[in-house]
């Protein structure tokens, strides 16, 4: 067996809120029992799970290892609403007939994307 994606972890100054966060773009609940210093989504579902940790030194700016979530046809509107639970806009790109994107910061600056469908 090979190795597959298990978690995805945040370093973050505030725990709670960026958990929440991306239990609301993810539209999945934080799990019980999460705390100031560690909280997590989907650790006893299957799939990876979100992991957010406190740090008293995050880091700022573009992370080398980015998040990118494939949207369906409705990825607009997912843009959308992703920028109306807190995520900033950075901007929107394309490659011709090849990839559509939008590129966000989470509220503690993280890099992240949605990608329009793969072209048939």
């Amino acid at each position: 067996m090979g190795l597959t994606v298990g978690m995805y972890s945040f370093d973050c100054s505030d725990v709670g809120a960026l958990a929440a966060f991306w239990s609301a773009v993810l539209e999945r609940p934080v799990d019980d029992g999460g705390t100031d210093a560690f909280a997590t989504i989907g650790f006893t579902q299957d799939g990876p799970t979100w992991i957010f940790m406190h740090s008293d030194d995050p880091g700022a700016g573009r992370n080398r290892l980015m998040l990118d979530l494939a949207g369906g046809e409705d990825w607009r509107q997912q843009a959308d609403r992703v920028e109306a639970l807190g995520a900033r806009r950075v901007a929107e790109h394309e490659v011709a007939g090849v990839a559509r994107w939008v590129e966000f910061r989470d509220p503690e600056d993280n890099t992240f994307r949605i990608f329009a469908p793969r072209p048939s």
